[in-house]
């Protein structure tokens, strides 16, 4: 069975998605900016003050995407309701003869698998990264007292850099197999083929890309590319796959 066009079930909530990774970002950036640190030359991920916020923004970023993905499939299962489960392919084989090539790309079925998808992506696998970066932070806690007699601020930076990647690559992996999927699930070789370039620009700056170091208004700015590259993709990444299957796919 088909449901409303108009509806747009999946892109609406990766476009929810996209602005709620948005909000998190600028919540984190004023927190990073504006609570104040007791050593300047440490990374805001030794200061405790600076990690309660991060741990509120995560909470709060968490329960607004489930709020998102519960919403569309509830509201989805409910359209889907109006119709028994055993008639619903004859449904769709009549709506089918009947709106031609203007019946929507997928099912609502199909939908609610992809919506399960993203879902669990943007909800489970996020918790999971959360729990890997307050595990990741106690590593960068024990590595500045080691380094605090052992070795030079350049070897510090050098090894905080060439670590840093680890932090997004379950959570980036998890997006990016979600592309993938949906590439998969629709037969569309263009969200393939990007996921996989994507995929692979990644692991080269992981592995070839230097930290840069910028100021801004006073306050110094370690740019480290594996993170940029996450988090373009969790918010403009999100924007331009909606996009893309909104303007592609009926109904999506």
């Amino acid at each position: 069975m088909y449901v409303n066009r108009k509806e747009h079930f999946l892109s609406n909530s990766l476009f929810w998605a996209a602005g709620i990774h948005v909000l998190s970002n600028i919540a984190l950036f004023l927190v990073r900016r504006f609570v104040p640190k007791a050593n300047a030359s440490q990374p805001d991920l030794a200061n405790p003050a600076i990690l309660v916020g991060q741990i509120a923004v995560a909470a709060a970023q968490v329960i607004l995407m489930a709020i998102v993905f519960i919403s569309a499939y509830d509201r989805l299962k409910k359209a889907l309701s109006v119709v028994d489960e055993a008639d619903r392919l004859k449904m769709a084989v009549l709506q089918k003869e009947a709106m031609g090539n203007k019946v929507p790309a997928l099912t609502g079925n199909s939908i609610l698998r992809l919506l399960e998808l993203w879902g669990v992506i943007l909800v489970a696998v996020r918790m999971v990264y959360d729990i890997c970066s307050l595990v990741y932070r106690r590593f960068i806690a024990d590595l500045i007292d080691f380094s605090s007699d052992s070795i030079s601020n350049e070897d510090f930076i050098a090894i905080y850099n060439n670590t840093h990647g680890f932090k997004y690559i379950g959570i980036l992996i998890a997006l990016l197999l979600g592309s993938l999927m949906t590439g998969i699930f629709l037969n569309d070789k263009l969200i393939k083929v990007l996921t996989m370039i994507l995929m692979a620009f990644f692991l080269l700056s992981f592995v070839l890309l230097e930290m840069q170091t910028i100021t801004v208004g006073g306050y110094r700015i370690g740019i480290v590319w594996t993170s940029v590259i996450f988090h373009l993709i969790e918010t403009l990444g999100l924007i331009v796959l909606g996009l893309y299957l909104r303007k592609k796919y009926i109904g999506l």
